[in-house]
């Protein structure tokens, strides 16, 4: 027995870790998808990224770069000649699903984080991410991880909030351990991890529960009934100095690196991962072009890091970002909010990839789709996020589902993305 002050140090970093949503690993394996949004905080130019506009004579200049340049192309999707989006592109496009013309409905940028990844301008819906976690694997010790951004659960199911930090995150998945060395012996651990397992469940069972709360404490009580040890996952967590680099503007390598472990793991099923710096009213191109380098580094990354694992198979990864900026440049060579962005749907080894659904003309506005040929329609309709969000929804097996049903849509129109 090690002295009586590690005992009692351990001893309370234990309930940290129990109420932590990060202890209990889940007994039920999970073949499904791993779902991923990448959030570009602060909305991009994607004018300059994946719908690209070129100067029209008369108008007002889009973008620089088509002065000299014209649109690239890799396989069937079109992507700006800027930044070092050329090798993401003809890396990736084979993987990609790109929706052109979305129209978040709002120049806000906390409305638009709200309506860009729940699919409505008003609070109230979760994330996409959460609902599949709630629907899919509620009781996993982590369902649900995210990193930032918008990542509102409307208490379906337990969040893995970890902002921009994955700092000592190993020391949380082990306070028996100081140094990795245990500090006391593993019976008396026992003890303590069945001594706080007990007290917590006979708080939550007699706790007033109502229905807004349900399920998220059921699958709480789950996790503790399934309790297992977590020193496998956090071992398998690179040391503190062995973490990918951080960018300028965030940690994206980071939070894909941890993301990844964790699903290989079989503790997390969806992630949020964000990249911050994108609200370029000044100096719209060179801002754009240091995050958007950040972005697609970090994507990429977090594709190979899916390979390496052997689960790249199985992940799908939402892009997208508040709105994009406007179609011409202010006095400061920065743009403003526009409400027209896009989406960027990756998967591997679809029918529905290397596609471009073409929303938007030449001046950055919002065209009618058709929703069963995604051509370009004047009797179609134009996109919103919810168009998009029903249509993930019915992808992933989520729609028709309990819990999906507190959370409709009005759409008179679906969209058939996924073919």
């Amino acid at each position: 027995m090690r002295s009586r002050r590690e005992f009692l140090k351990a001893a309370s970093l234990y309930p940290l870790a129990a109420g932590f949503p990060l202890l209990a690993s889940g007994a039920e394996p999970f073949a499904g998808k791993f779902v991923v949004t990448v959030q570009a905080l602060g909305a991009w130019d994607v004018t300059c990224f994946c719908d690209p506009k070129e100067n029209q004579r008369g108008e007002p200049e889009i973008t620089n770069w088509s002065k000299n340049d014209e649109t690239q192309r890799a396989g069937n999707i079109t992507y700006a000649p800027f930044a070092n989006n050329a090798r993401f592109f003809e890396k990736h496009a084979s993987k990609m699903l790109v929706i052109n013309g979305v129209d978040s409905l709002t120049n806000s940028h906390s409305i638009g984080e709200t309506v860009n990844w729940s699919g409505r301008t008003a609070l109230g819906f979760p994330t996409l991410t959460a609902l599949y976690a709630a629907v899919n694997a509620p009781s996993k010790s982590m369902s649900y991880v995210t990193f930032g951004g918008f990542n509102r659960t409307e208490n379906l199911v337990r969040a893995t909030q970890l902002g921009w930090s994955v700092d000592n995150i190993s020391g949380l998945l082990k306070p028996n351990f100081d140094n990795d060395r245990p500090m006391m012996n593993s019976e008396l651990w026992s003890l303590i991890k069945t001594f706080h397992r007990n007290e917590a469940a006979s708080i939550i069972d007699t706790a007033p529960i109502t229905a807004g709360n349900r399920s998220a404490r059921e699958a709480y009580l789950a996790s503790l009934r399934n309790m297992e040890p977590l020193e496998a996952f956090a071992d398998s967590l690179p040391a503190d100095d062995e973490w990918e680099p951080r960018g300028e503007n965030g940690n994206l390598r980071q939070q894909a690196q941890f993301a990844i472990a964790a699903f290989k793991a079989g503790v997390s099923v969806s992630a949020d991962l964000s990249q911050g710096g994108f609200d370029s009213h000044e100096d719209n191109d060179s801002e754009q072009r240091a995050n958007l380098n950040e972005l697609t580094d970090g994507i990429d990354y977090l594709w190979d890091a899916a390979e390496e694992a052997g689960i790249a198979d199985r992940l799908i990864v939402i892009v997208g970002s508040d709105f994009s900026r406007t179609p011409y440049y202010n006095s400061a060579q920065g743009k403003d909010h526009w409400s027209v962005g896009s989406y960027i749907i990756m998967e591997k080894g679809k029918a529905y990839t290397n596609r471009v659904v073409d929303g938007s003309d030449e001046g950055q506005n919002a065209l009618k789709i058709n929703p069963s040929t995604l051509k370009r329609d004047s009797f179609g309709t134009k996109l919103v996020t919810s168009h998009v969000h029903e249509a993930l929804r019915d992808y992933l097996g989520l729609s028709g589902t309990a819990m999906t049903s507190v959370f409709p849509f009005n759409n008179t129109e679906k969209f058939n993305f996924f073919g």
